[in-house]
């Protein structure tokens, strides 16, 4: 989109600089005379209305007008280009009989064949673009690739236009044409792949960009883009295959080697997430279970006082009866409320045992998703290692080499916090001591990282693991 912007700002800007090397007599002589010509062709119209060439002296007229450089006097009839295209019909109208056009009509039609109208909507448009006119720019560039469907430029500055106007449908019509008649400008490609991708037209967007890279095959800005499609769309199999693609080509690509370390974590994420999302429905269930085992026991404690006191009203005196049932009445109302809740907590479970689904397949998914987290754990720190081997300051591998540790330790942290206490006195020790290794394996890459860009967040990292490893001089050496 920058490229293209800096396209029409350039063209409007040559057209100025053309204007203000002129010589300054001259330019004031050629607007007399244009503003003569105009007066003088509108008096003649309405003299002779029905006389054709009256009709094209004035389309002539007004066609310089529009197509004139100095803004100020082009803009003194913003509308002179569409006037004259009017201009040039009526001419036509008026030269033609039987279907068969006289000189003057075929000199009219001239005028929009050898693009002198064409000419002046575009100067329009530049002017209107200059003056961030969008809006009104963008009317003169669509009617002067109306009049000229097989030219580019008009095509790719109304899809410019439209775009700067926020009007992507007038944008996207614009710029398939362009594409369509053999435009090949890599921003268009892109202009028109973002309108795709914001109106969540996935394979268009990606099929476009496939075009751009196969018209520039060595374009990293648009391989680039892909990838970043890739991810936004959540294809994240389809970017590593991308990325792989790449190394295969170039093995010093360390960029690409730290993204597919990335995108393995991603994909850890995401798995981990599926995990979770298992875990929770289980535990929905377990704790429904649990609600109802105490609400059971509620039920029970009151069932049991109302048979206490059933059996206690066999022996009571008379005057103590109406005391004992009422407190019985209020023990069978208390049951039956209590009662109520434990329908409610069993439609709970039901609803939490429907949702957990069948407990086999549920342990089978687990070990399944636990096993490809463990494979791709495995491997994302082989990328990151292959990126740094060919720079070894690079700042983001080193980074997220350190980050990667750093998270292994936080998980085992979240084990080791999730203990109860005959657990911790049997395994907490020892589980802690790997939390230590995991900071011990991280640290070197953070520092190394540090060293390469002082990052205040990383200082921040940097000072945790410090503490976690009670390096308090390392920490006061920071801190300095």
């Amino acid at each position: 989109m920058k490229k293209l912007v800096l396209t029409l700002f350039t063209v409007a800007m040559a057209a100025g600089t053309t204007f203000a090397q002129a010589d300054k007599a001259l330019v004031e002589a050629q607007k007399k005379s244009i503003a003569d010509a105009v007066k003088k062709s509108d008096e003649e119209a309405k003299k002779a209305p029905t006389k054709a060439k009256s009709w094209l002296n004035r389309a002539v007229a007004y066609i310089d007008l529009a197509s004139f450089p100095d803004s100020t006097f082009a803009l003194t009839d913003a509308d002179a280009a569409f006037k004259a295209i009017e201009y040039i019909n009526e001419a036509v109208k008026l030269d033609t009989k039987d279907g068969k056009k006289g000189s003057t009509a075929k000199d009219a039609e001239k005028l929009i064949e050898d693009k002198k109208v064409y000419s002046a909507l575009m100067n329009m448009g530049v002017i209107k673009y200059q003056g961030k006119d969008y809006k009104n720019s963008l009317k003169y560039m669509a009617k002067a690739s109306e009049l000229t469907p097989k030219d580019t430029t008009s095509a790719m500055y109304t899809g410019v236009v439209a775009q700067l106007s926020q009007n992507d449908e007038v944008a996207q019509t614009a710029y398939e044409r362009y594409m369509g008649i053999g435009g090949k400008d890599v921003a268009i490609i892109y202009g028109l792949s973002q309108i795709y991708k914001n109106k969540k037209q996935e394979d268009k967007a990606l099929a476009l960009i496939d075009q751009g890279i196969a018209i520039y095959p060595t374009s990293k800005d648009l391989k680039n883009e892909k990838f970043n499609m890739l991810i936004s769309f959540n294809r994240i199999d389809q970017a590593i295959e991308q990325l792989k693609k790449t190394i295969a080509s170039d093995p010093k690509d360390a960029m690409s080697l730290l993204n597919i370390g990335l995108l393995y974590e991603n994909k850890i994420n995401g798995m981990n997430e599926e995990v979770r999302h298992i875990l929770d429905k289980t535990v929905k269930v377990d704790e429904a279970k649990r609600k109802i085992a105490a609400q059971k026991e509620q039920v029970a404690a009151f069932t049991e006082e109302i048979t206490r006191n059933r059996a206690k009203l066999k022996t009571a005196q008379p005057k103590q009866k109406a005391a004992i049932n009422t407190q019985i009445a209020q023990l069978d109302a208390t049951v039956k409320e209590q009662n109520s809740k434990l329908d409610g907590l069993k439609a709970e479970l039901a609803k939490a045992e429907s949702e957990v689904g069948d407990a086999a397949q549920n342990a089978a998914k687990l070990a399944d998703l636990n096993a490809k987290v463990d494979a791709l754990k495995s491997e994302v720190p082989g990328f990151y290692t292959k990126a740094l081997a060919i720079d070894g300051n690079y700042y983001d591998a080193l980074y997220q080499m350190g980050a990667f540790r750093y998270n292994e330790a936080a998980e085992i942290k979240k084990r080791v916090n999730a203990m109860d206490m005959e657990t911790y006195k049997k395994d907490g020790k020892a589980v802690e001591a790997q939390i230590s290794t995991k900071y011990n394996e991280a640290l070197p890459y953070f520092e190394k990282a540090y060293s390469v860009k002082k990052d205040e967040d990383l200082k921040e990292i940097l000072k945790q693991v410090y503490r976690e490893l009670k390096m308090e001089s390392k920490l006061a050496e920071l801190d300095k």
